[in-house]
């Protein structure tokens, strides 16, 4: 009897400790997946686009030749192609394998090799077209960064109704870039042409605070959204508001 009793106990204590070893061994398989997705966050990834297919010398490159691919933060180069728009269309200045790296000099137009560098009109995507605006922003200019995404709204005096209107033009548009800033106060020198757009703004009456600040905004729009823009700035004054952060994409 005292046999079976050991036994008993033998396989008990076998059944625990394979259980035991079996959650020990969930752990850690656990724990190394998440210590690896951590390193991986950590390390940051950048999306460019390699060649989908093998493309030859003077080939056209076209939507079906390229595709998209995530490479780490640190082998990143600023040769590589990180927007489609300026290289559809144009051609392969050598041949180019599948599965390589699309870069600047590999493109005619973009490449160094021909001693060329490439403008910031390379950079505009096709069909649309890079408008600097100046806008006026009532906070802290350091708020507004490359990149954000930000609604355009322009505020107008009508004379013949004597009152004041604020539509939205423009909507969800990233920041291309951001250039100098002018930041004027009511009893500040507005003398000058460069001093035109912000003495609008206060003799207009449409500002009761002490400053403005003036920021120059290049967007990237199509035509219709040019003309749209520029009418509203000789209507009256433009205004920012900036979109949250995971703001849905518009285009």
């Amino acid at each position: 009897m005292n046999r079976i009793s050991l036994i008993i106990r033998q396989r008990i204590l076998g059944i625990i400790f394979i259980i035991i070893a079996v959650m020990g061994g969930i752990f850690v398989f656990w724990y190394v997946s998440n210590l690896k997705a951590r390193v991986s966050e950590d390390a940051g990834y950048r999306e460019v686009f390699i060649a989908g297919a093998d493309i030859e010398q003077g080939e056209e490159i076209i939507e079906g030749s390229i595709e998209v691919q995530k490479i780490p933060e640190n082998i990143f180069s600023e040769k590589f192609i990180t927007d489609k728009d300026i290289i559809l269309g144009k051609k392969a200045a050598e041949n180019i394998l599948k599965g390589e790296i699309m870069t600047m000099d590999k493109i005619e137009g973009l490449g160094s090799n021909e001693g060329f560098s490439p403008g910031f009109s390379s950079y505009i995507p096709y069909q649309l077209r890079a408008v600097s605006v100046p806008v006026s922003f009532y906070g802290d200019k350091s708020l507004v960064r490359t990149g954000d995404r930000v609604d355009i709204v322009s505020t107008y005096y009508e004379t013949e109704s004597g009152n004041i209107y604020s539509d939205t033009v423009l909507t969800e548009k990233e920041i291309v870039l951001i250039g100098s800033d002018l930041e004027k106060s009511r009893s500040g020198d507005e003398s000058g042409s460069e001093d035109f757009f912000v003495g609008s703004i206060f003799d207009s009456g449409l500002v009761d605070s002490g400053y403005v600040n003036l920021l120059i905004l290049t967007f990237y729009l199509d035509k219709s959204e040019v003309e749209e823009v520029f009418l509203a700035l000789e209507k009256g004054v433009l205004n920012l508001s900036i979109c949250p952060k995971n703001y849905p994409k518009g285009r």
